[in-house]
């Protein structure tokens, strides 16, 4: 019988090599991170909640770095959800034809056609999170996946990973399976493809059980451990997808990827 997964040495090991790879003390990293640590679902304007849901449509398949370049064009356009609801043909093919903009007319449309939905849910329930709320996301693991499916009726671009996706940036206990995520989960044994999304979240709700920490705060360091930034600074990961740190990473006792093994032999 296999041993139970020690999620919270684990994590504790993540934590430890990704603070002494950026060079920081034990207050420098808390600081760093400290808005996640304190992540929760609460009651939020209804803007914030549309401001979220646009951006996830946005990102959907595009690299974050070139949609966090255009955000504040984005924000131009894409303001007050209840002017945004009115929009038509007209300004739909201004907005395209701003050379400052991402000219992806399907994403341009979900934002309009999202915004009329949102405003029809708050007509109905009096606020967005009266809406979210009927569900009881937070009360079973069954409730929060009716209320995934259901935004995934209700919205466009929203599905599968996205949907995760805004669950995780509200507060709620899904971990966004991105492929930094499922790499690192699947080196670790814990998935065995990329496709597995909801063992994904199974065991991203667990390292947050084991560990008392919000699930977004798991997150920003799995990603931050496992994502390529800037070569030449510590913003870089550790866990790449090629040519990972090995050397310096704390958890390769739990890992059973070829590239561990390989990346050691390189440094004989």
């Amino acid at each position: 019988m296999m041993e139970p997964l020690d999620y919270k040495t684990i994590f504790i090991g993540i934590e430890s090599s990704l603070r002494n790879h950026q060079g920081l003390n034990v207050n420098e990293f808390q600081l760093k991170y400290e808005a996640f640590t304190n992540f929760e679902f609460k009651k939020r304007p209804d803007q914030e909640y549309f401001d979220l849901l646009k951006m996830i449509v946005f990102y959907s398949g595009f690299k974050a770095d070139t949609v966090s370049k255009k955000e504040s064009i984005i924000n131009q356009y894409f303001g007050d959800f209840s002017i945004v609801a009115k929009y038509g043909d007209s300004k739909i093919t201004e907005i395209l034809s701003d050379e400052k903009m991402i000219k992806n007319r399907l994403k341009v449309n979900a934002v309009v056609n999202n915004a009329k939905k949102f405003m029809q849910i708050i007509e109905k329930h009096g606020s967005f999170h009266n809406y979210l709320q009927s569900f009881s996301p937070n009360e079973s693991f069954e409730n929060l996946m009716l209320l995934k499916e259901e935004l995934e009726y209700q919205f466009e671009f929203l599905g599968g990973i996205t949907g995760y996706h805004f669950l995780m940036d509200i507060g709620l206990e899904a971990i966004k399976p991105d492929r930094v995520i499922t790499r690192i989960f699947e080196r670790l044994g814990l998935i065995e493809s990329d496709k597995q999304l909801l063992k994904t979240i199974f065991h991203g709700r667990k390292f947050a059980g084991a560990t008392g920490h919000p699930i977004r705060y798991i997150d920003i360091i799995f990603v931050t451990y496992g994502q390529q930034g800037d070569k030449n600074t510590a913003e870089n990961g550790i866990c790449l997808e090629k040519n990972p740190k090995c050397e310096i990473c704390g958890i390769t006792n739990f890992c059973i990827s070829p590239l561990r093994n390989k990346a050691f032999n390189n440094k004989l």
